[in-house]
């Protein structure tokens, strides 16, 4: 099993941070920035804030200051420091049972669906100005069987799927 600063992780737990890089790179750079880095580590199972997130931020950008690795962007995380940000944190995380809580963290009235108005809340919440045909298309694509609201057999599916 691959190794980050002695925290054994699998092949699993890195295909799925690589997966999580790629979805949340928005604007295709290589690079996430702290907003893409937060809904990469919601969609893994965390729920931050943000002060927490800077500090996890900069902390990998610390790490690259004592072993004199140079730091062009110290807001930014590539795949590399994004993974060795969230080795230590994936050790021990099912992630079907993360993807569990974040879908019961969506799923405001909890009746085991997540609804459109669902989404526009965790959008608001996140920060994130989308507009009705972005949330239509957001829903459209995780409803896998195309009944209307998401499941979290939908949800699940649609987080394990390829991009």
């Amino acid at each position: 099993m691959p190794s980050f600063s002695g925290n054994e992780v699998t092949n699993e737990q890195i295909d799925e941070l690589r997966d999580a890089f790629e979805r949340y790179d928005l604007d295709s750079n290589g690079t996430l920035s702290a907003h893409e880095v937060r809904l990469a580590l919601i969609s893994v199972g965390y729920e931050i804030t943000e002060a927490e997130l800077y500090d996890l931020i900069h902390s990998v950008a610390l790490y690259d200051l004592i072993h004199s690795v140079a730091v062009r962007d110290e807001d930014r995380l590539d795949l590399k420091k994004f993974i060795r940000m969230m080795a230590p944190r994936m050790v021990h995380v099912d992630s079907d049972q993360s993807l569990l809580r974040t879908f019961n963290m969506i799923d405001r009235d909890r009746d085991g669906y997540v609804t459109v108005q669902d989404v526009r809340a965790i959008m608001v919440v996140l920060g994130e100005v989308v507009t009705d045909d972005d949330i239509k298309d957001i829903c459209q694509a995780v409803d896998m069987d195309g009944d209307g609201r998401i499941s979290l057999r939908d949800f699940i599916g649609f987080m394990h799927s390829p991009i």
